[in-house]
């Protein structure tokens, strides 16, 4: 990480979800200060942020001004509304996708290309 930062000189720098998976998230975050990270993409180390929402309130209460954490995972406007209050969370991810059908009229079963599986 310490490889990739240096090369990313004066862009901003963020931290994907994978940040969920990490095994201590709370040691983890002061080890992205330490690195110079901008902003951390998390959803509270579970599926969804609201799932993940008291792990989503410490690491915003630990991170302060320092680092910014980017509610991910699930965003709607409830949840910004929820979140926002309860974790004074104050940054969000959304997709903002929206699922479509499809006009084709042959799948392929067990092949997600990105959507749901089927």
């Amino acid at each position: 990480m310490e490889e990739l930062k240096k090369c990313s000189g004066s862009l901003k720098f963020t931290l994907h979800r994978a940040f969920d998976v990490c095994q201590d998230p709370y040691e983890t975050l002061e080890e992205a200060v330490r690195l110079g990270i901008d902003t951390i993409l998390i959803s509270g180390q579970a599926s969804s942020s609201t799932e993940g929402v008291e792990v989503l309130k410490k690491l915003i209460a630990q991170a302060g001004e320092r680092i910014e954490i980017l509610v991910g995972g699930g965003v709607n406007a409830e949840v910004i509304r929820q979140i926002g209050k309860s974790a004074k969370a104050t940054s969000f991810h959304m997709s903002g996708k929206q699922v479509l059908n499809s006009g084709m009229s042959y799948r392929k079963q067990g092949v997600n290309m990105g959507g749901f599986r089927i």
